[in-house]
């Protein structure tokens, strides 16, 4: 709704193209819920590659989970007409059901040669381990990049030498809740409490 808003959520495009030294990457693979996201990395992309900036444009991944997918169900149905369905996800922050930048994320879509793909709250939460696993911690929606990318590699989309970014929307600390219900689940351990202190948590660590 508020256009300012995808203008700041563009200058992520710019970082990811000023971290590559201006050559874009085959794909950028991103959570999709209100399509803020990928209406706004997509217009820096067209943006630059209409500038002159990059030679190519990166083709845009958005991936929903599987029960909010109203996206996804419009493009599996080449966009025929808006979909708005009652969402349902572990992924809070993409729990919606009837997006806001239909139409801005379509045309993004459209123009880069995109694809939406959906994956499961047990794929995204596999791929949550493997994330928090490297010790960079995220909340369950901005699983879904990695979820998807290793859906789509699988799929044969993502060719095995192309280049992809895979964005991260939001911090572990966004969803503490799923961490404290899967930590059993995804470490097989229990959870430990202790003091806020470097002297506690070395202790712990051994």
């Amino acid at each position: 709704i508020n256009p300012f808003r995808i203008e700041g959520q563009k200058t992520i495009g710019w970082e990811i193209l000023q971290d590559l030294d201006w050559r874009a990457p085959d794909w950028i693979v991103l959570p999709a819920g209100n399509l803020g996201n990928t209406s706004a990395i997509g217009k820096a992309m067209l943006e630059a590659f209409e500038g002159g900036w990059i030679d190519k444009l990166p083709r845009i991944a958005s991936v929903q989970a599987s029960g909010a997918n109203p996206f996804y169900r419009g493009f599996a149905e080449g966009f025929r007409e808006r979909i708005a369905i009652q969402a349902e996800t572990i992924a809070s922050a993409i729990r919606i059901g009837d997006p806001v930048s239909w139409d801005k994320a379509r045309a993004v879509i459209e123009r880069t040669n995109g694809v939406v793909t959906e994956v499961t709250d047990e794929a995204i939460l596999e791929a949550k381990a493997m994330i928090d696993g490297a010790g960079i911690g995220c909340e369950p929606a901005s699983a879904c990049a990695l979820a998807g990318a290793r859906r789509l590699r699988s799929e044969g989309l993502i060719g095995r030498d192309e280049t992809v970014v895979g964005i991260l929307t939001g911090n572990l600390l966004k969803d503490p809740e799923i961490v404290m219900k899967n930590v059993e689940r995804e470490h097989g351990s229990r959870m430990i409490e202790i003091d806020a202190r470097i002297e506690d948590v070395a202790r712990v660590l051994g």
